[in-house]
């Protein structure tokens, strides 16, 4: 009974970690739009055209996972693609010097790293010679 309890635990467990990290993209948008105001000091005017073209973003990046028919360097490219058109998106509304600080976050944001090959590298190994009774080891 008592591992029936845990295993039913541990199962709740696992399903809320795994709905917890797909939040709507409103509440994206809000957070994404309330780091940038305290980073940028944004206007209120600012603040309501950032968050229209955050949520599209955060609406087209949903719809991208959703979409299971692409590869994924496809995907990679795709969301590589519609991060710089926000980017810019974002630069309009932004004073000159707002512009500076917002490249310097973008320079800031980490960068994925590339894939590791889907096949191991392994180096090519020598044959060991086998070793007659009466040679001697060569000390």
């Amino acid at each position: 009974m008592k591992k029936l309890f845990l295993t039913g635990i541990s199962l709740l467990f696992a399903l809320t970690l795994t709905f917890a990290q797909d939040a709507n993209p409103e509440d994206k948008a809000k957070e994404k739009v309330t780091k940038l105001t305290e980073k940028l000091t944004l206007t209120d005017e600012q603040q309501t055209s950032i968050y229209d073209i955050v949520l599209e973003h955060a609406k087209a990046k949903q719809a991208l996972k959703a979409d299971a028919s692409q590869s994924p360097e496809a995907l990679a490219e795709a969301k590589t693609r519609l991060q710089e058109t926000t980017d810019a998106q974002i630069k309009e509304k932004l004073s000159d010097e707002q512009k500076t600080l917002y490249d310097r976050i973008i320079a800031e944001r980490p960068q994925k790293e590339t894939p590791a090959p889907t096949t191991p590298v392994t180096p090519p190994m020598q044959p060991e010679q086998p070793m007659e009774p009466g040679q001697p080891n060569g000390e």
